[in-house]
């Protein structure tokens, strides 16, 4: 695939992760996200979930979802112009970016015993970011003529 064809598809990875954080933010019990939401539930509260705990759930993943929409939305703006343009900051930016997220995430979800939010959510942007990043590397890598 040509440089503009992965910037292409950074690009609307990126936006379909603004959209997860919308959902994340706005629907975080529905479909799929309420089958998470379960599992956190199991995890954390083994016995019974306190009517509080579902509130302050529903707002923290407001803030989170809030939180992953932003994120995005940067990056989409980063990937349209500096990275497009082969500004090398951008892929640093981005990858640096993505990664620190991964491993403070995962780590902190394996610490917590909730290594179900790992394969679940944490592999998927790693997977359709880090292919793009991993291809346009050597555009970044080298002096430009």
């Amino acid at each position: 695939m040509t440089f503009d064809r992965w910037c292409q598809w950074l690009f609307y990875a990126s936006l379909l992760l603004v959209g997860f954080g919308f959902a994340v933010a706005v629907a975080p019990n529905l479909g799929w996200l309420g089958t998470w939401a379960a599992r956190v539930d199991a995890n954390f509260f083994p016995d019974r979930v306190h009517p509080n705990a579902v509130a302050e759930r529903s707002f923290l993943m407001a803030i989170l979802g809030a939180s992953i929409a932003g994120m995005y939305i940067l990056q989409a703006f980063v990937v349209a112009f500096p990275f497009r343009n082969r500004e090398a900051w951008a892929w640093y930016a981005i990858a640096g970016s993505n990664l620190a997220w991964f491993a403070l995430d995962s780590g902190l979800s394996a610490l917590h015993g909730f290594t179900f939010n790992i394969y679940t959510v944490n592999l998927f942007p790693l997977f359709i970011l880090g292919i793009p990043l991993a291809a346009t590397w050597s555009a970044f890598s080298r002096p430009r003529a």
